[in-house]
């Protein structure tokens, strides 16, 4: 692990401790994996007050010291649907619990559980792309409030299709499939495609790979409704998504996170608001999305986002008022 004391100084150290339950259990090589941390190894740590400290490997923190009641003493979990995650909100969020963390479904499950069980303190943060019924449960009955922010399906299968050409030519860095494991089986697909070639597009779409159908195919329905990552959505889907939306303490639109925050705000029953925020889409992505939505495969393939998102729309949007 490494204490990070300050800026500026930090220290690893190796863990010493034996769990045998941990070994016991499958879950670690040794069972050699706790640790001590204290003045004798790590000077200065009683006095730092901005302690914290992260697993050596992954980076995943493991404790920051609070800073009393400047933090918001509750658990919230966004539940993100992006393939490109919403960094600002996070960036919104983070600061102001004492644990916080994104892009969790990045993690081992056992990582999120430990997270999500933590004993020690009651100001939690998380967010990423799980799936709400396989972890509900949990959330539950460790006292998180869930929110969601619901996006346009089309524009959201556009930064898909986008996201995955950009990793599949040369240029994209490394990085990008280990960052997105799930693009690593569909780039081939897209490599040689012409995005602007309409009727190859529509042919793609029309016959997906497995691989790409999984990325594409309703992928907040199966999110918020499968039981788990690999079987389907109970039938009918498009009402046990929307009994699921019904479950989630703050559900907002895309493009009016104000509103959305507004209403985090009141479910953490918070004093102060947050600053206002924008998740506007790209041209790019806001163009393609048009020529997508003229598409009968790629409407095909989001049929079931697309009737949960408008039935969300019309709950949220305040219906117009006729002046006389």
């Amino acid at each position: 692990m490494i204490v990070h004391l300050d800026a500026d100084h930090h220290v690893a150290v190796e863990a010493f401790v034996y769990r045998p339950l941990l070994k016991e259990q499958g879950l670690h090589n040794t069972g050699i994996c706790g640790f001590v941390a204290d003045e004798s190894n790590c000077p200065g740590i009683g006095a730092a007050a901005k302690l914290e400290i992260t697993d050596g490997e992954n980076n995943v923190l493991i404790y920051r010291r609070g800073a009393g009641g400047d933090l918001i003493q509750q658990k919230f979990l966004r539940l993100e649907t992006q393939l490109f995650r919403s960094f600002a909100l996070d960036e919104e969020m983070l600061h102001r619990f004492q644990m916080s963390y994104r892009a969790i479904e990045l993690l081992p499950e056992e990582t999120t559980r430990s997270i999500f069980a933590m004993p020690f303190t009651n100001s939690i943060y998380a967010s990423g792309r799980i799936f709400w019924r396989v972890w509900e449960p949990l959330l539950h009955d460790r006292g998180f409030k869930m929110g969601i922010l619901l996006r346009d399906p089309f524009e959201e299968m556009a930064e898909r299709l986008l996201i995955l050409k950009w990793a599949s030519t040369p240029e994209a860095s490394s990085s990008a499939n280990s960052l997105m494991p799930m693009l690593q089986t569909c780039t081939g697909a897209v490599r040689d495609l012409d995005l602007s070639d309409a009727a190859a597009l529509e042919a793609l779409l029309s016959r997906p790979s497995d691989e790409l159908r999984t990325l594409l195919y309703n992928p907040l329905v199966y999110q918020l409704a499968a039981p788990n990552a690999f079987d389907p959505p109970p039938s009918p889907a498009v009402a046990a998504a929307l009994d699921s939306l019904a479950e989630i303490d703050a559900v907002g639109l895309r493009d009016d996170p104000d509103s959305f925050l507004a209403l985090v705000g009141a479910v953490l029953d918070l004093p102060r608001t947050f600053a206002p925020i924008s998740l506007g889409s790209s041209k790019t992505v806001a163009g393609f999305a048009n020529i997508l939505r003229e598409m009968g495969s790629a409407r095909g393939l989001i049929e079931q986002d697309l009737e949960v998102y408008a039935e969300a729309r019309r709950v949220l949007t305040p219906a117009s008022v006729e002046t006389v």
